[in-house]
């Protein structure tokens, strides 16, 4: 099956079975050094892409369901502005995911933040004089798609919380 997709920026026409997760297709035919699936489709949550902005388990997903999506693996989301702002947050309070989830968590806090900060549907993140109010409730709920324990979910919450702030300051700066 010929599918058509962008991945990494990378408008692509791959040629695989209908059924092959997008785990096997980045790993295999694409060679992302980025991914890691451990489980094979038990939902570990150490393979998560950002699939249309969202994050998701690329093991769960089949080659049909990828046509005309934009899929964001780390590897390329590493070298994007928006990375640094979670760095400076793991930073901020001196702890990081370990090794085997690190780029997941990092990608579901991207996907968190850029639902918080995007202007459609976000009426707050839309009004310059407000802030965007975190749910953590909810930012706890999609954590908890990497089922690794490494850190305690009330520094997770924090590490978006930081970040949220450093993406907060610079739209203010942008309007300005």
């Amino acid at each position: 099956m010929k599918i058509e997709c962008t991945i990494d920026g990378k408008a692509l026409t791959l040629s695989v079975n209908s059924n092959k997760p997008l785990s096997l297709i980045l790993m295999e035919d694409l060679e992302n050094q980025s991914l890691a699936s451990y489980c094979r489709g038990n939902a570990c949550g150490n393979c998560v892409v950002l699939f249309n902005d969202e994050a998701a388990l690329s093991c769960l997903i089949p080659a049909f369901r990828i046509r005309g999506a934009k899929i964001k693996t780390f590897e390329s989301f590493q070298r994007s502005r928006q990375y640094r702002d979670i760095e400076r947050a793991y930073k901020a309070i001196g702890n990081r995911p370990c090794p085997s989830c690190f780029n997941a968590k990092t990608l579901i806090i991207e996907s968190i933040l850029q639902d918080l900060t995007t202007d459609t549907g976000h009426p707050s993140a839309s009004t310059p004089s407000k802030e965007v109010v975190l749910d953590k409730a909810k930012v706890a709920r999609e954590l908890s798609l990497n089922s690794c324990q490494c850190m305690d979910m009330a520094e997770l919450i924090q590490i978006v919380e930081i970040a949220l702030g450093y993406r907060n300051r610079r739209r203010r700066v942008r309007r300005s």
